[in-house]
Parts: C-alpha cells; structure tokens; sequence
C-alpha cells in the first residue's frame, strides 16, 4: 500500500521560499514512495483596491477553491491533506471541507498570518506584537498592515477572527507543523493547542555538496527589504573598509536605496537577482554568509543552502536564528540593527584561524538536521501520528523504522 498524500498551497506572486519548500516537499515524497497530487493557487489577481478588497474577502470563504478539493479529495482519495499556503485564495474553509469529508490534514504553518494581519510581527522597522492576543486586533486595522489598506486589513482580519470563533484551527487541523522551537512557542502564545504542534525545520531536497570556501569574500542573498536589514549590512561595511567584499544578491522594494548607498562603498558588489545556482556556488566560495534581519524569519532556506556547502553564518540574534547557529562553532551571532557589533562578527571570523573547522561544522550540521534523508524521516513521523503506522503505508513504515525522532510537543 503507498500513502496518498494531497499537496495544497497558494502560490506567491513573487516567488519566495515558500513556494521553494513546497516542491522541495513534493520531491522528497514523490522520491520516497508517496502518491503526491498538488493543488495550487496563486495572488496575481490582488492588484489596486479592488484587488484587495476582494482578496481579504475570499478569506471567509472561496466557493471556487472548495469545489476543487470535493473534487481532488474524490478523485484522488488521499490518505491524508497537507496544507502549506492558504492565505487568501483558499480560505480556511478547506480545513473545515477537509473535516466534513473525513480526510486528515496537516498544515505547515511558515508565518504568523494566524496571529498578524500582515503575518511578519514586524512593522515600522521593528518587531511588533500589538495585536497578539487582543480581542479584535484593531492596532492592525487602524495601521492598514494588510497590504496598506485599512478596509482590507479589516475584512481579512475579521475573516480569520471569524474561523479561531468557529474552531477551524483547533477542531480542523490534526496537526500543525511550525519550522523551530521559536514558532512553536509564538503560535502556542497566540492560541494554537500545544499537544497539536510539532517541529519540523525546511530541508534541501538535494544535497549539493561541501564546497572550498577560498574566495575570501562575504555574501548576502534575499530580498532587499526592511525587514532583511540590509541597510544595518551597508552600514558596518561603509564603517569597516578593511573588511573583504560584500556580495550582495536580490531585488525588492528597498532596491533602490540598496543601490544608492552602495555606489559610495568601494568593497561592496551588487550583483542583482541571479539565478539559484549562480548563487548557491557563491555561497560555497564566500568565507560567511551574513543575514542581518531584524523580523522573526521562518527557516530561511538560504542558511540551509549555506549550511550545506560548508559555509559558516553570521546572523541576527532574534527569533530562529540563535536555534540554527551555534556562535562560535559555525556562525557568530550579533545584535540585530547594530552594524558595530555586525563588524565586530565579521572581523573576528575574517581573522580566525578556525575557518575550515567551522566550515567542516557547518556541514555537520546540516547532515544532522537539514539533509533530505532526515527531513523525510521526520515528516513521515508527523503524518504517522495523525494516519497512524498502520494507514502509512509501506513506504512510510520502512522510513520509521530507522528510529527517527522529532518533536510532538
């Protein structure tokens, strides 16, 4: 018997890591023996406030997305129904079809959408919590975090408000999957049921091998946004000319800036949007990654992919970060915002005399946590406790018996 799992995601219109983890997740089930069928959204019809409008208000309930599960969950007859994505196309109404249908779901939570109607906790530059646990989350509404609209961000949050008052999450939802203990503890804060969480990190789907790490320079790779903080980067490397070049990959709404404030640092080199592999073999040849964020990051799929080749990481101590790097055996960690103390990680692994010992770690680590072998193994632990082993399959069964643990806290 091969367990039938039903893949469903609504897609971004700028592709992100997200929709990466996805069809890393395909792969790996496909590639392990599961019957995987996908069904797919996307948001390109968000455009002006119409857009919006309409969007925030398919969150209630899509009719046209709910009569294309009835139809996959007959056609297809899973054993169970993966969600990623939902947000805003799908609607959460497919958790409660899912139910009347009898079909087990699990949802992979990658953001905070549950808990902000912006789903980052971050506004203004900052982390921002104003509406956890607050009865009708009016700081958001009042700020327009949805899309900068207020009349969307009030349609949308009520929508979601609407589906905690009904239970959806709660009674619908077999099992959560968050990507770190940090999630676990924001979405257990925020209202979700402890005994239905379990921890699973983002994986690569392919193991693309350790790398040298000899070209003596560092790189940055993702979006050119605030919440990145790439100008607290651009700013330890205007006040640091002594440290090697700064190569900077992506594009984004601060791209602009980005590039402004560049031209005047002489060790700094822009090099756009490339594509993932021109990127990853850059990540093998740098001596660190550096991800300076200053929000509450998923499990970015950059450090997974740094981790791989070898390449140590310097982040921002906040939310994930401190969980994927222990400063200093394979990555230091700095105060997020504070382009001194950046520097200051930067020097001491520029100097250090422990570079190919980090990079030997940095592989390690991702052979113990991150490789697609495990990932597997762990995903089909979760879809064990929901289906239970003897509804696994025989593909399922073979990869709990090589004693996988993970978290069901």
């Amino acid at each position: 018997m091969i367990a039938r799992v039903l893949l469903v995601h609504n897609r971004y219109q700028q592709r992100g890591g997200e929709d990466a983890v996805v069809v890393a997740e395909q792969n790996l089930l496909r590639g392990n023996g599961f019957a995987v069928e996908l069904m797919e959204a996307d948001n390109d019809q968000i455009v002006g406030l119409r857009g919006k409008l309409k969007a925030s208000g398919t969150v209630f309930h899509n009719f046209s997305a709910i009569s294309k599960l009835r139809s996959l969950l007959q056609k297809f007859r899973p054993d169970l129904v993966h969600v990623h994505n939902w947000f805003p196309s799908l609607s959460p109404a497919i958790f409660r079809t899912c139910k009347r249908e009898r079909v087990p779901v699990v949802h992979t939570i990658h953001n905070y959408r549950l808990l902000c109607a912006k789903s980052t906790l971050f506004r203004q530059g900052a982390v921002c919590e104003d509406c956890l646990n607050t009865t009708f989350r009016l700081p958001g509404i009042r700020h327009g975090c949805y899309r900068g609209s207020r009349s969307g961000t009030a349609v949308a949050t009520s929508a979601i408000l609407s589906h905690w008052h009904l239970g959806t999450w709660r009674n619908c939802v077999d099992r959560f999957i968050v990507l770190s203990e940090f999630s676990r503890r924001k979405m257990e804060q925020g209202g979700l049921p402890r005994e239905k969480i379990s921890v699973k990190p983002n994986c690569l789907d392919f193991d693309p091998g350790a790398r040298p790490g000899n070209g003596n320079f560092f790189v940055f790779a993702g979006r050119l946004s605030e919440e990145k903080g790439v100008l607290t980067l651009l700013d330890a490397w205007r006040a640091a000319p002594h440290l090697p070049t700064l190569k900077i990959f992506g594009t984004g709404p601060e791209a602009a800036m980005v590039k402004a404030a560049a031209s005047s640092i002489s060790n700094v080199e822009l090099c756009g949007q490339a594509d993932s592999t021109t990127v990853l073999n850059t990540i093998g040849n740098a001596s660190a990654l550096i991800c300076p964020s200053t929000w509450y990051e998923g499990m970015p799929r950059v450090v997974i992919e740094s981790l791989a080749v070898g390449t140590p990481v310097i982040a921002s101590r906040i939310g994930v970060y401190p969980e994927i790097i222990t400063d200093p055996d394979f990555g230091f960690l700095f105060e997020p915002g504070n382009p001194v103390d950046l520097i200051r990680c930067a020097s001491r692994l520029n100097d250090s005399d422990r570079l190919g010992e980090m990079r030997r770690e940095a592989r390690a680590q991702f052979e113990k946590f991150y490789s697609a072998e495990r990932n597997i193994q762990i995903l089909a632990g979760i879809y064990s406790l929901v289906l239970g082993p003897k509804k696994l399959g025989e593909t399922g069964l073979s990869l709990l018996d090589s004693q996988v643990h993970y978290s069901n806290s």
